[in-house]
């Protein structure tokens, strides 16, 4: 029987990166070390904020050992995304994973062939699965990316019933309609992880409590006083905070594409040098970084 008991907030990590493309492997242990004492028990390596659809197959197994090693003193979960490659390559990762003494798997859907409906995309994560049969295994349903548009409730009761080491959903996107139907598919083992930051409140409100969020990496105490907040049926103050970290949230998003602004934020905030974006993407600008600053001082996210 495999268990699968990650909850709560869930960074998906940055990959460090060097002014030369290198992944700073050595910064690892420290981002860990900061992210734990921030309260954070699990993290996703790999993710889109990780950047890992970017990097190759070798890189990403040196990335996953890295964090592997730094959760035996930190005590973090560690679940990685193995999808973004070619079918091969995402069955090697998977097994991979299982070797290496991570703790869970999410994983796309296949991204050019794509899957037409819900027994195609079944099947893909059955593959998935099958190649770390000891592994929970989640899938990742970001359909603004992947343009995978698939009917989640459906897929999720499909998944279950065929699939033993089936465990849940990253589930990005901002209709929480359907979101409250997949908490509902989901059964007590199972786990529902949004990821959507700007939704947060909403979402534990209708009982989705666990989420995988790129600024929680950036602004771990704020997420979790805004779930603490909602726990206590503070609605004005939960109301209150999720503003606060959507105005945070806005004062990047108006400077760039996710991932460039993002790891701008977490230099700015943290002090953690991620580095820039992997190629093809690129980094913004000083002036661009100056204004999320200045944005952030104004909010007094920062002093």
């Amino acid at each position: 029987m495999v268990v699968f008991k990650a909850r709560g907030l869930m960074p998906p990590v940055f990959t460090p990166l060097n002014d030369d493309q290198t992944v700073n492997y050595e910064l690892i242990p420290a981002y860990a070390d900061y992210l734990s004492k921030a309260g954070i028990k699990s993290v996703l390596v790999g993710g889109t904020t990780g950047e890992h659809m970017s990097l190759s197959v070798g890189d990403r197994k040196k990335v996953i050992d890295s964090w592997v090693k730094a959760a035996k003193t930190t005590g973090l979960h560690i679940q990685v995304q193995v999808g973004g490659a070619p079918l091969a390559d995402v069955l090697d990762l998977a097994s991979y994973c299982e070797r290496a003494g991570a703790d869970s798997l999410l994983t796309l859907p296949e991204l050019y062939f794509k899957p037409q409906d819900v027994s195609e995309l079944v099947a893909y994560v059955e593959l998935v699965a099958k190649a770390a049969p000891n592994l929970p295994v989640l899938y990742y349903h970001i359909p603004s990316m992947s343009k995978v548009e698939i009917n989640m409730p459906a897929f999720v009761k499909a998944a279950t019933a065929r699939i033993s080491n089936f465990k849940g959903i990253k589930f990005t996107s901002n209709d929480l309609s359907e979101g409250a139907q997949v908490l509902r598919a989901l059964r007590d083992d199972q786990e529902m992880f949004l990821g959507a930051d700007t939704l947060i409140a909403p979402a534990a409100l209708l009982g989705i409590k666990s989420s995988i969020g790129t600024t929680w990496n950036l602004f771990p105490k704020l997420a979790q006083e805004i779930l603490e907040a909602v726990e206590k049926n503070d609605v004005s103050k939960a109301r209150e905070l999720q503003e606060k970290l959507s105005l945070a949230i806005e004062a990047h998003t108006a400077e760039g594409a996710w991932v460039p602004i993002m790891k701008a934020g977490m230099e700015i905030i943290s002090g953690i040098k991620v580095g820039p974006p992997s190629l093809p993407q690129r980094p913004i600008s000083e002036e661009a970084r100056k204004r999320i600053e200045d944005k952030l001082r104004g909010l007094r996210i920062i002093n």
